[in-house]
């Protein structure tokens, strides 16, 4: 009987035991895997994703945009001697534009000498320009004419500062108009329906 007991004792004791293990060992794994998430978050917190916006800022300081820096002649009005006068002007073209755009623009800027006058009428857009084989196609908006003060003296002034000053690029020969991507027969009085060629008898020297 007493042995009995013993043993009874002995496997109480032994399952005590070994419920005590399977807790702490249990225990050890859910504070070894609360250590390890917290130093992956803590890993995870420390990488950072590069910024696009200030890397494409960074970027465009780096690469400016190119443009070359030309002087070029252009022509304006002169009502005194009815003829068309030169002003030479230093300009900024910039990549993707053409000579040829850049130097209408400075006409329709105005001159900048006193006693010149402007020759590109108010509201007058340039719609497009190309040159091909020696001629220089410029498509104008319908303000070209509709607001041109009109009279065979002015006209002239204005077919012949721009024809004047396209043909000092190299490669322009002469200068074909179109009005809103047509040809127009007359200006309001001048022939306008064939390209114009350089008249130097029209410039002041």
């Amino acid at each position: 009987m007493k042995r009995i007991l013993t043993l009874i004792a002995a496997l109480t004791i032994l399952v005590f035991a070994a419920g005590c293990s399977l807790s702490g060992g249990t225990g050890t794994g859910q504070a070894g895997n609360e250590q390890q998430q917290q130093s992956d978050e803590g890993n995870g917190s420390e990488i950072q994703e590069p910024d696009l916006e200030k890397e494409s800022e960074k970027g465009s300081e780096e690469e400016p945009e190119e443009e070359e820096t030309l002087t070029v002649m252009v022509y304006f009005g002169d009502f005194q001697s009815e003829k068309v006068a030169p002003e030479t002007r230093t300009v900024k073209v910039k990549a993707g534009d053409s000579i040829e755009k850049v130097v209408f623009e400075e006409l329709a800027k105005g001159p900048e000498t006193e006693g010149l006058d402007p020759v590109i009428p108010e509201g007058t857009k340039l719609l497009s320009v190309r040159t091909e084989n020696g001629i220089c196609t410029v498509n104008l908006s319908k303000e070209f004419v509709e607001n041109h003060i009109g009279g065979s003296t002015a006209e002239l002034m204005t077919i012949n500062s721009i024809v004047a000053s396209l043909t000092e690029l190299p490669g322009i020969d002469k200068v074909q108009f179109l009005i809103e991507g047509n040809v127009r027969e007359v200006f309001i009085h001048e022939a306008l329906d064939t390209p114009i060629k350089r008249n130097e008898s029209f410039i002041k020297k």
